[in-house]
């Protein structure tokens, strides 16, 4: 079977968007689809596959799949591609939308290869704030919260790692099930000594299991986590490897967060995924 996609990538975090409004791929093929189209130098090569499924209640649905086939709840850099994917091919009639999640409703704003997200409130209530542990000899103290997925933050006067050095790290954190029963993504996080609210920021990301260029909600928690350990303030500017997301935060009450991410949205190519990729 041959699947239409069109390639596409959010401060380097990638993707395989699919219209699949006439729900011609069920889950299990979308998973099975994610672990082999998304296989680098053997097949496409892609963070994971995002879908485009109709919604009884918002302009449609997103669905996530990793590219180790598992179904990820949310996805700030995803999110933002296939909002800008669902303007493009007619699927959302207006460049101001709401989609679903697994994560919960999403709103979006298109403007050109810039999409604005308003993510679900965060709650903050049962965040785990500035805990200590250690794994394979390297002590951090971390603050664990979800957005959407589940998210720890450590924050480092300096880099301890590279990038490609934390993945080891990063995977060692994220198996840590006592701490974490589904696991987490991890975020290394400096913050600038030039810059107020500033943050660099470096991903290793659950069901990719490897470091990524960019994660909106990566992003979204280390700002939020900022906020809680008093280091940033209500805006703050994130830099990954891949690129810049923007991140807005208010209080909506004294333990709800409303989260805005803004960032790039660049469609690369419109592609047909082959049989001889999906074996």
């Amino acid at each position: 079977m041959m699947i239409n996609c069109s390639k596409m990538n959010g401060n380097g975090n990638d993707f395989l968007v699919i219209d699949n409004m006439s729900l011609a791929l069920d889950g299990a093929a979308l998973a099975a689809a994610a672990r082999l189209a998304c296989r680098r130098r053997e097949a496409l090569g892609a963070d994971g596959i995002l879908a485009a499924e109709p919604s009884e209640s918002a302009d449609f649905k997103m669905r996530l799949f990793n590219r180790d086939g598992s179904e990820g709840e949310m996805c700030g850099n995803g999110a933002r591609c296939i909002a800008r994917f669902a303007f493009e091919k007619g699927i959302a009639r207006s460049k101001d939308m709401t989609f679903e999640t697994l994560g919960g409703n999403v709103h979006a704003v298109v403007c050109g290869e810039r999409v604005t997200l308003d993510l679900a409130p965060v709650s903050v209530s049962d965040a785990v704030v500035d805990a200590h542990a250690a794994v394979d000899g390297f002590e951090f103290n971390y603050t664990f919260l979800t957005v959407g997925v589940p998210h720890a933050v450590i924050f480092e006067r300096e880099r301890s790692h590279s990038f490609e050095g934390y993945a080891s790290v990063g995977r060692a954190i994220r198996s840590r099930l006592d701490l974490f029963p589904e696991g987490t993504n991890v975020n290394f996080a400096v913050p600038s000594l030039e810059r107020t609210s500033v943050l660099d920021v470096m991903t290793y990301e659950r069901g990719v299991e490897d470091m990524t260029l960019s994660c909106g909600t990566g992003s979204t928690a280390s700002a939020i986590a900022g906020l809680l350990l008093g280091i940033t303030g209500e805006r703050v500017e994130v830099i990954n490897p891949g690129g810049v997301n923007r991140v807005s935060l208010e209080f909506s009450g004294s333990d709800l967060i409303s989260p805005k991410l803004e960032g790039g949205a660049l469609m690369i190519a419109e592609i047909a995924i082959l049989p001889e990729a999906l074996r």
